[in-house]
């Protein structure tokens, strides 16, 4: 009976053993090292290349997820469009660049990077300002704490700081709200754009359709 248990124990062993060793394969076969993993914050994620908007990295990185998600479908947008242009002259068609296609070319290539760079200027403004404010804040309550004067400076002096920190708050919130702003209606002028080219084609599927009707 006792040769029988061990037996079993010993081709449990085995089979864990072996299913181990499988299991590490597979995970080698395809580029992954075993406990080596970690999570990444979708926020700290690389993003995808830019299709049609030339913007830099520098300008890209650390922007809120909000920006850059709007970011990613209008460069998806515009490359879209561009490809439709693309697709109708090569098929033969005489395209003239109207008003509409000119300002939003405008917008993409010059007007929004300008607006990029002035949001990230006034971010690393507010972070230094923010840094500065911490410091002071801290250089007067310790000053205050080695005289044993005053509560109320304390609590003055923290009154003060939360003051300026709120404000400079307001100042990159108001800068983000207008910078979503113009990213809704640069989408909003590629979704017309879109749209349009849309019912340009439909109407010359009509056009072909009442042609051949007057044929039969």
């Amino acid at each position: 009976m006792s040769v029988l248990i061990g037996a079993g124990v010993v081709a449990i062993m085995a089979t864990g053993y072996v299913g181990r060793k499988g299991w590490l394969a597979f995970h080698r076969a395809v580029g992954i090292t075993p406990g080596t993993l970690k999570y990444v914050e979708p926020s700290q994620l690389p993003l995808p290349p830019m299709l049609q908007l030339t913007l830099a990295e520098s300008q890209i990185k650390g922007l809120p997820p909000v920006v850059t998600e709007q970011l990613l479908r209008i460069d998806g947008k515009a490359d879209v469009f561009q490809q439709l242009r693309t697709e109708s002259i090569e098929g033969g068609q005489t395209l003239a660049l109207s008003e509409e296609e000119f300002v939003v070319g405008k917008l993409l290539q010059t007007r929004l990077p300008e607006l990029i760079n002035s949001y990230q200027r006034i971010a690393r403004q507010e972070a230094l300002l923010q840094q500065a404010t911490n410091r002071a804040s801290i250089d007067k309550r310790t000053n205050l704490s080695i005289n044993t004067v005053s509560a109320t400076n304390t609590v003055s002096t923290t009154s003060t700081a939360n003051n300026s920190s709120n404000k400079i708050s307001e100042n990159k919130q108001q800068a983000l709200d207008l910078l979503l702003q113009v990213l809704s209606n640069i989408e909003n002028q590629l979704d017309s754009l879109l749209k349009r080219h849309q019912i340009d084609a439909l109407q010359d599927m009509q056009v072909m359709q009442r042609y051949l009707k007057q044929r039969e």
